[in-house]
């Protein structure tokens, strides 16, 4: 043990030394590495609060733009950071990059062949950033995945159901974006009204539905233009099917269709306009008709 303290009291002079030249650069390096991590991270979240303030179409889909842009920036950036400290910090304790950066390159060739996927995940969530395919907080439909975005990186994307599951798809295995809020949006509101119904009627009824739509203080704001009536809009097996096609703001479609709904069945009851419901007409052929006869006047007799 006393050897020990000895040795260390011998070597203390050299240690202290080390400290106060190397030891103090690597310290140094470490702590900028982290203040600019820091900087870089608070800009990244000053940016986004702006975001929030978006109220025009544009405005939100700039936002959602940038808030994704700003997320995969914010990981590079610390990637690139901590990987300049790292050979900053070999420089500064004399070790020779040159044959480390050779082995890594042998290394990572060799990965390469192994991480095919990965590749492929990290160069597919590049092109759904550059191409703007969709954004954190879009409405979207990958696969078998309908649901809001909640991450988007260069490797996964993950969407959050109206189940409230969140499921992860590789950026890699994207072949197909449905996006539902891109820019804008459009409820499709479909009614069926009886064969019987004065068409006309029924077309002044949604006129009628739209002015209440368009005063509404609470979807109103959302409409971008002026809804359009399609009558007809096709020959259903029970009812004449009419469509109101609503153009709104994006991810408002849901809600102003759900109004336009309760508008449009107000002013059919003040209409009188009937909405069906699914009926069947019966033909009979000569043989069945002499049958129901013959069976009615055996009634009678009876």
């Amino acid at each position: 043990m006393k050897d020990f303290f000895a040795s260390i009291a011998s070597a203390w002079p050299a240690i202290r030394g080390w400290l106060l030249s190397t030891g103090i650069q690597i310290a140094i390096t470490l702590v900028i590495a982290v203040v600019v991590t820091w900087l870089v991270g608070f800009l990244i979240k000053r940016a986004l609060g702006r975001t929030e303030a978006a109220e025009t179409p544009e405005a939100i889909d700039r936002a959602k733009r940038l808030k994704t842009v700003l997320g995969a920036l914010r990981l590079l950036a610390g990637v690139v950071i901590w990987v300049i400290a790292g050979i900053t910090i070999l420089g500064q304790l004399e070790i020779a990059i040159g044959p480390i950066l050779a082995g890594l390159g042998v290394v990572g060739v060799a990965v390469g062949f192994g991480a095919q996927n990965l590749v492929r995940d990290l160069l597919g969530g590049i092109f759904l950033i550059v191409e703007n395919q969709l954004r954190v907080g879009d409405v979207v439909r990958i696969g078998d995945a309908v649901g809001t975005v909640e991450v988007l990186n260069l490797r996964i994307t993950q969407i959050r159901g109206l189940d409230g599951h969140l499921c992860t798809v590789p950026n890699g295995e994207i072949k197909m974006v449905e996006n539902m809020t891109m820019k804008w949006s459009r409820a499709i509101v479909k009614i069926g009204v009886a064969y019987r119904s004065n068409i006309e009627r029924v077309i002044e009824a949604l006129h009628k539905a739209i002015e209440d739509l368009k005063s509404d203080e609470t979807v109103g704001p959302y409409l971008i233009d002026t809804p359009q009536i399609k009558a007809i809009d096709d020959f259903a097996a029970s009812s004449l099917d009419v469509a109101l096609w609503i153009k709104t703001m994006p991810a408002k479609q849901w809600d102003t269709g759900r109004m336009a709904r309760r508008y449009i069945k107000k002013r059919f009851d003040e209409a009188g306009i009937e909405i069906p419901f699914p009926q069947v007409t019966l033909s009979l052929g000569p043989q069945e008709a002499e049958l129901l006869a013959s069976s009615k006047k055996g009634n009678k007799l009876v």
